[in-house]
């Protein structure tokens, strides 16, 4: 779903939204925040099954968490869905997650492993933060860390190209685990360093990325699991790389603490709805990059990916690089992106 039309599905549900809500003569019905492309989708899919009015409002992850975190402790929202348990582990230290909202489910170890302690936040699923996408025909393509964060350009372009973490949600996630494996931080900048030397591109997005792939401007894309596979199944010249290990990102879901118990219990039952294994199949089946994540449950498996059991997953720890947002991405913006 392209960005026009999920804004036009957000809004459309907004207004249904509001209308039931005035039609049954009680206030606003769930609200949820969302980066999530399927949330329009399976937020409308709630509302006809419980016939009770809910409403999605879809912004990019990094407008999502600056907008809870200034609304803070008087929050409009009653659910938020995005990527990235670092901004989820931040929200919470400020107070505004509520504990013991997640269901008790078959969660797969992966999934089991990912789960706060305190119960803050569910994970609905996850996809690899960076993935090696390059043009089939290149020679010298990288197929590990050491070969990104290290070798010389390749014909004379760009070597690489990746999102800017101070504006893609997905690309923070990659950087940590780039400079988890390189001292972590600050010792991790030298790497960094090291990649723009080489003559590293830095995009505002995954999309702008890919689009200088194809123009040529770089030879490999570090980009999202989701956008390098569905670029590589819908057109042959392109092929994907997953490296060892590759950094998990997870979609995390959670409910508003400062909300009346009323909502916060409609709120934790949406949560449950969107980890129902006919809603995850569902979601599986639709069309576009939104259906290729690996599930964090036993049921549903998914069919269009390799098993998660075979690839070598890490995890940067959002206890450790969440906070360390704010100092992480100001540096980056100040001395990498320039």
């Amino acid at each position: 779903m392209t960005g026009v039309r999920v804004a036009a599905a957000a809004l459309l549900l907004l207004v249904l939204g509001c209308l039931a809500s005035l039609a049954g003569g009680r206030g606003p019905g769930l609200v949820i925040y969302s980066s999530i492309g399927a949330a329009p989708a399976v937020v409308a899919a709630y509302a006809r099954e419980t016939g009770r009015p809910a409403t999605v409002l879809v912004m990019s992850g990094g407008m999502l968490l600056a907008r809870v975190s200034a609304e803070a402790h008087h929050p409009r929202w009653d659910a938020v869905w995005f990527e990235g348990d670092d901004g989820a582990v931040a929200l919470d230290r400020a107070g505004l997650l509520a504990h013991g909202m997640v269901p008790d489910l078959d969660w797969t170890p992966t999934g089991r492993g990912l789960l706060p302690a305190d119960g803050s936040y569910e994970v609905t699923g996850f996809t690899l933060a960076g993935v090696f996408l390059s043009r089939r025909d290149q020679g010298h393509a990288p197929r590990n860390w050491r070969d990104v964060m290290g070798a010389a350009p390749v014909g004379g372009a760009a070597r690489v190209g990746m999102a800017n973490p101070a504006l893609s949600g997905p690309a923070y996630p990659l950087l940590a685990g780039m400079m988890a494996l390189n001292g972590g931080w600050p010792a991790g900048r030298a790497a960094v360093r090291r990649m723009v030397a080489d003559g590293l591109l830095v995009g505002p997005s995954n999309p702008s990325v890919l689009m200088a792939l194809r123009a040529g401007r770089i030879g490999t894309a570090i980009v999202q699991s989701t956008a390098a596979i569905a670029l590589a199944r819908a057109n042959a010249d392109y092929v994907v790389d997953i490296p060892s290990p590759a950094f998990v990102l997870p979609a995390v879901a959670a409910v508003a603490a400062d909300r009346p118990s009323d909502r916060r219990r409609e709120a934790a039952s949406f949560l449950r709805f969107v980890m129902r294994p006919d809603i995850q199949s569902w979601r599986m089946r639709q069309p576009g990059a939104e259906r290729l994540f690996w599930p964090v449950t036993a049921r549903p498996v998914q069919p269009d990916l390799p098993d998660a059991g075979g690839i070598v997953l890490a995890h940067p720890d959002p206890e450790v690089w969440g906070p360390r947002q704010a100092d992480v991405t100001g540096w980056f913006q100040q001395e990498i992106v320039r």
